[in-house]
């Protein structure tokens, strides 16, 4: 029998196959669980753990507020487990500063200069803190710069500050402004603002100090990468921390302060490194708990969760991703196996006439047997491809809503094409060797199938 006359008598079989439908469901569940809901948990799954690795993932917050931080308990708390080191805010935590220039050695960028002075623009901008680096795509990163340098987003949005409520018709490509000096002042030029801490030998906690605002120039060193999985979103810039403490220092001095006293309460934060705000960085994001409880045990005041934490809401997701992918996975195969199992013997011992016919004019069983296999190979890619288009559809618009939408953090949901791939591949895969074991298994009761048998 050649190729065309086995794939017309497939053909024919399959249409008048009564579980033709339910078999085609079934597969198509499968290819949904395998490619779609699979490639979610997967994605979830990957970019929680690259968050989890973020230092600021796993930076926890220690203020003086039950005691001053004295060098003894800095040290038991360097001492717990899991704390990796403990270091102090020396710079900036996040303030915000508006952009009033943009400039490079030919002077202003006439474009970008029109649209920070049509729309007030700004960034909110962080200091590093200890041995935290940032890495960059493109330019160098602040370890490789001088003193008032910074790095931008990819993406940098001159309008959203910190938020997670981007407007992605607002971003420009950062690497545009590689080389170019920002002129910025906090809050338009109206203050700067400085949270400190106090403590009065019974309790304390902290106060915010308005000082004026001085404009700096910062040069846009490099940028870095965009990503949900580390902190800093389009409107964030990060400076060195000898920078931010040169921004400090400067602000301090302009707001009258003695760097060197200790008479006023901002005076005594500046100067006595037992009131400053550390970060205790720990080994691992799961091990904060336990670190927290040890802390808290000592009587201090530390954050119970870190700076750059995750959402209950993308755990608890990735949990019923887990789950809902494990079950819709097993159901449906179970069940597309033992109906393909039924419907293959049915067919044998419903067709026992025919066979023996096709072998009374000379059909030999393997003949046979790829015309059964074509059968079932036909309903089950039927299903895998309606499953598939369905599948990369739903990514192809999920991808399209999580990237461009106002909540960043979204992006985590963002599926790699690479990995829908792999996984329509294994479909794939599925819907071919499936049906040809099936049919392995019923071949010996092919081969008892006799020409007389046409008589039935």
């Amino acid at each position: 029998m050649k190729l065309s006359g086995i794939k017309f008598l497939a053909t024919a079989n399959s249409k008048g196959n009564k579980k033709s439908n339910l078999i085609i469901a079934l597969m198509f569940l499968m290819v949904i669980s395998i490619a779609l809901i699979s490639s979610f948990s997967i994605t979830v799954e990957k970019s929680i753990n690259e968050r989890k690795e973020d230092f600021r993932s796993r930076a926890l917050e220690l203020l003086p507020w039950s005691g001053e931080l004295t060098d003894d308990i800095l040290k038991t708390i360097r001492g717990i487990d899991h704390v990796q080191e403990v270091f102090m805010l020396k710079g900036m935590r996040d303030v915000s500063f508006s952009i009033l220039e943009i400039t490079d050695e030919n002077g202003k960028c006439d474009n970008l200069q029109k649209q920070i002075a049509e729309e007030d623009s700004g960034a909110w901008t962080f200091s590093l803190i200890g041995n935290e680096k940032k890495s960059v795509i493109a330019g160098k990163s602040l370890d490789e710069s001088p003193t008032f340098s910074c790095i931008i987003s990819n993406k940098f949005n001159l309008f959203s500050g910190a938020s997670e409520e981007d407007d992605a018709a607002e971003y420009i490509d950062g690497e545009t402004l590689i080389g170019k000096t920002l002129t910025v002042t906090a809050n338009g030029g109206d203050y700067f603002e400085v949270l400190y801490n106090f403590f009065d030998g019974t309790q304390g906690g902290n106060e915010w100090v308005q000082l004026p605002a001085l404009q700096y120039k910062l040069k846009v060193a490099g940028v870095y990468y965009e990503s949900p999985t580390n902190f800093g979103y389009s409107g964030m810039m990060f400076i060195s921390e000898e920078t931010g403490m040169r921004i400090l220092e400067d602000e301090l001095k302009a707001g009258g302060y003695n760097l060197n006293s200790d008479k006023s309460d901002v005076e005594k934060w500046w100067s006595k490194h037992s009131l400053r705000s550390h970060y205790v960085l720990v080994d691992e994001y799961d091990n904060i708990p336990y670190v927290y409880n040890e802390i808290s045990k000592m009587g201090c005041t530390c954050a119970n969760d870190p700076e750059f934490g995750m959402r209950e809401s993308d755990l608890v997701m990735l949990n019923i991703l887990n789950v809902v992918s494990v079950v819709l996975l097993i159901a449906p195969a179970l069940l597309f196996i033992i109906i393909l199992i039924q419907s293959t013997t049915s067919a044998l011992n419903k067709r026992k006439g025919e066979i023996g016919l096709l072998k009374s004019v000379g059909y030999k069983n393997s003949q046979i047997f790829y015309c059964l296999c074509y059968e079932q190979l036909i309903l089950t890619v039927k299903g895998f491809i309606m499953g598939g288009l369905f599948s990369a559809a739903f990514i192809f618009a999920a991808n399209y809503f999580n990237s461009t939408g106002n909540v960043f953090v979204n992006r985590l949901y963002i599926v790699n094409w690479s990995d829908i791939i792999i996984l329509l591949a294994i479909s794939l895969i599925v819907a071919i060797i499936v049906p040809l074991v099936c049919q392995l298994l019923l071949l010996k009761k092919l081969a008892k199938i006799q020409p007389r048998d046409a008589m039935n």
